[in-house]
């Protein structure tokens, strides 16, 4: 079953098909970067460019997610394996530090109003905070805490602790942090689902004037974040 951020982003790529589909190549004086551009008001033809790989990489990048969801940190093999820990908990990291240049992109692109703001609230989830402290610069993280002794702070991932799927971080070899990674990243998704919301809901007013079947389905979708379940016409909230 697709994840929330997966069906808006779907949503997306089924307007750009059939778009695509109805384009008459044959018939138009310009490029289909142009026209993309055109029909979906971006900035620049190179737009289609990045929406296209925006999407990719959010897709791909909501599978080491779902991996992780479904198997933890230890993985599907069911070895016991540290070294099989730091490899699935940095990749997974690293992840969804790719969801979050993705969909900067796509803010970028499709001009959301105040992209300041969700820019900020993307770097200061507590999972890319996270990512910042072990999976890309631990000996070197400039963001420091009033009780640091030094211009960067260090860290060091407690192995005991991750032996069960724990994330307990030691800073300066001297404080420790604590982190529920599930609990970081459906945060994130939150933040993820409410971006891909704002773009979704752009694109199907500004083409479609809030009407017509992909409005239906963006209602749908919204339904489904918020907690309902929809079988065929039928829609059932569970308490």
């Amino acid at each position: 079953m697709n994840t929330v951020i997966e069906k808006f982003i779907g949503l997306q790529k089924e307007i750009l098909s059939n778009f695509a589909l109805k384009c008459d190549r044959e018939k138009s004086n310009t490029s289909f970067r142009e026209d993309v551009q055109k029909y979906f008001c971006l900035e620049n033809k190179f737009g289609w460019n990045i929406m296209l790989n925006s999407y990719y990489v959010i897709n791909d990048t909501e599978l080491a997610k779902t991996s992780f969801n479904k198997f933890g940190l230890q993985g599907p093999s069911r070895y016991t394996d540290i070294g099989e820990r730091y490899l699935r908990l940095y990749g997974l990291l690293n992840s969804i530090y790719q969801q979050k240049i993705a969909v900067e992109n796509l803010i970028e692109i499709f001009k959301l109003p105040n992209p300041k703001e969700l820019t900020e609230n993307l770097k200061q989830s507590e999972v890319i905070l996270l990512r910042n402290k072990i999976a890309s610069h631990p000996s070197n993280y400039s963001i420091i805490k009033e009780n640091s002794e030094h211009k960067f702070d260090v860290y060091e991932i407690v192995r005991a602790d991750l032996q069960s799927d724990k994330i307990t971080l030691l800073r300066n070899q001297n404080d420790f942090e604590y982190y529920d990674l599930p609990k970081s990243i459906k945060a994130f998704d939150n933040i993820l689902e409410e971006i891909l919301d704002k773009i979704t809901s752009k694109i199907i007013k500004k083409i479609f004037n809030n009407n017509g079947k992909y409005y239906d389905e963006l209602v749908k979708i919204n339904l489904i974040r918020d907690g309902f379940m929809i079988i065929g016409n039928s829609i059932i909230k569970f308490d």
